[in-house]
């Protein structure tokens, strides 16, 4: 009772600064680790369950509190429903984010029904952490009307593709509002590239500072996402903003076609398999959000080319100036 007296004591005489976050006696629920994987394309990609099989079975090892896909995962077919079990064999917390070419050959709602996703965008929470999933797969027309992307209906003029409709916004909003603890945003296209990332990424990035204005609440710490196959970290008003490598390749085009890698059947099997570089491993990551060391370690991850590489053809950068790599790079990032 005399130590309760006198830390109140202190309380008023402003010896003693509250904290911001309410006292948690469990560390435990400070530190929180999530696989994370993009673009694995299995529907393009001819070993895409051996890609897989690479990254659960390092999840079985590691047991990490939640797994993540940032999109362009798989066609919503029968074929695929192999791929999709394997991702299904985790018994923990699974999420997904929709990525433009899962839409190439169906509606939203039907990936959503195959996959098991609740909603286009969402939000969850696990321990101290507060998780925000956005979808920019939305189309704004001529007349200022915003259109879902469906059955490939996105092949259009790019300055009218790759929108986050203002419902969404709105209730980005009102989803950060009332946020205690550290915040990850999560989709599929990029928030800050000016080449094929969101057209209004900047309304975007006004959310998320203005909410960490208040320092005394939730702070946005960083921002994930994959579409771009580039392995790429920057930071944008004290949040980090991430670029996770493909699983599997980096796109080259019809003008880097080599047709000499893989078998003459797969060619007539997988059609675009001529025009990318495929990565000899597959390529993923771990990610462990420390909160009370204010630090997000992402583990590296190395692998090579299956030749001949993007300089071997001829094609030297990629998006943004970044080199085309075989990796996801090593980082320990402070917050």
């Amino acid at each position: 009772m005399r130590r309760r007296k006198f830390i109140h004591r202190l309380a008023q005489l402003g010896a003693i600064t509250m904290p911001a976050f309410p006292a948690r006696l469990d560390r435990a629920q400070d530190q929180i680790t999530f696989g994370l994987l993009a673009d694995p394309h299995a529907d393009l990609v001819p070993d895409h369950m051996d890609r897989l099989e690479a990254f659960m079975r390092q999840v079985d090892q590691r047991k990490p509190d939640f797994i993540f896909q940032l999109g362009d995962f798989c066609f919503p077919k029968v074929a695929n429903q192999s791929f999709l079990n394997l991702w299904n064999q985790f018994e923990g917390p699974k999420y997904h984010t929709l990525g433009n070419h899962d839409m190439d050959i169906s509606s939203k709602e039907v990936v959503m029904d195959f996959w098991g996703m609740a909603g286009r965008y969402y939000s969850f929470d696990i321990k101290n952490l507060h998780v925000v999933v956005l979808d920019a797969n939305n189309i704004r027309t001529k007349e200022g009307d915003y259109v879902p992307y469906d059955t490939a209906n996105f092949y259009i003029d790019d300055s009218m593709r790759t929108f986050i409709d203002p419902p969404q916004l709105e209730w980005l909003v009102q989803d950060l509002s009332t946020v205690q603890t550290p915040i990850l945003i999560f989709s599929h296209q990029s928030l800050t590239s000016p080449c094929w990332g969101v057209k209004n990424r900047m309304a975007v990035q006004r959310i998320l500072e203005d909410k960490n204005q208040d320092a005394s609440t939730g702070q946005v710490i960083a921002c994930f996402n994959g579409h771009d196959h580039i392995d790429y970290h920057r930071i944008i008003n004290n949040i980090h903003y991430l670029e996770i490598n493909s699983m599997a390749y980096q796109w080259l085009g019809q003008d880097y076609s080599d047709k000499s890698r893989y078998p003459a059947d797969l060619y007539e099997a997988y059609p675009s398999l001529d025009k990318f570089a495929p990565y000899q491993d597959s390529l993923f990551t771990f990610v462990t959000v420390d909160i009370k060391q204010q630090n997000i370690s992402i583990m590296g991850k190395d692998s090579a080319w299956l030749a001949p590489s993007p300089e071997e053809l001829g094609m030297l950068r990629g998006v943004e100036g970044c080199q085309s790599t075989p990796s996801i790079s090593e980082r320990k990032l402070s917050f």
